[in-house]
């Protein structure tokens, strides 16, 4: 993995840009192999540049241009390893405040209910954090939350209804989801 700094990453990006739009001095950005974790590479034109083996967790990709390079047609969910059974069927974990309540979104309480719809889900890939039933990884769950008052719970989706946006940390939105039931901190269901 190689090491490339902000002021690298930013020259880089400039080259490419000028040699999209075949002006001189313009270079395709090779960032193949670079750790690019927290980089910001939002709305980025990185179309044609080569991100073979780049490490891009948890760098925001919100509205780059990602056609025509090898994340253009990932799917996303799969990437951060949510992948469904024969039916559609994936799991992911939802984190409430102790009363049961979403963190960010309230209305929705997850403590007594079973089965959650929202009335729309924004489905721009582009959006990082949005409206729509918020789910994550557990992974995720357990890097964000060391405040044990919350709660853990697992849920069941279709992944027809996910929306994971591009470049996801572990992080994504669905329209309707299932309660499995709630789970102690290492993800595993309470009896």
């Amino acid at each position: 993995m190689r090491t490339i700094d902000k002021t690298e990453l930013v020259e880089i990006i400039r080259k490419h840009k000028m040699w999209l739009t075949n002006g001189e001095g313009g270079e395709r950005a090779d960032l193949s192999y670079a750790d690019l974790s927290y980089a910001d590479l939002s709305s980025a034109n990185l179309r044609y540049a080569d991100l073979s083996s780049a490490n891009l967790r948890y760098a925001d990709l919100s509205y780059a241009n990602l056609r025509n390079t090898i994340l253009a047609n990932i799917n996303w969910l799969a990437y951060l390893g949510i992948v469904p059974n024969k039916s559609g069927t994936a799991y992911a974990y939802k984190v409430t405040k102790a009363d049961g309540q979403g963190i960010q979104y309230l209305g929705i309480d997850y403590a007594s209910g079973t089965h959650f719809k929202v009335p729309e889900v924004d489905t721009n890939v582009n959006t990082q954090c949005s409206f729509g039933v918020n789910l994550a990884t557990l992974s995720w769950c357990l890097s964000n939350f060391t405040d044990k008052s919350y709660r853990l719970f697992m849920i069941q989706f279709n992944v027809k209804d996910a929306i994971c946006p591009i470049g996801s940390d572990g992080k994504f939105r669905v329209l309707k989801c299932s309660k499995v039931g709630e789970c102690d901190w290492t993800g595993n269901l309470k009896k």
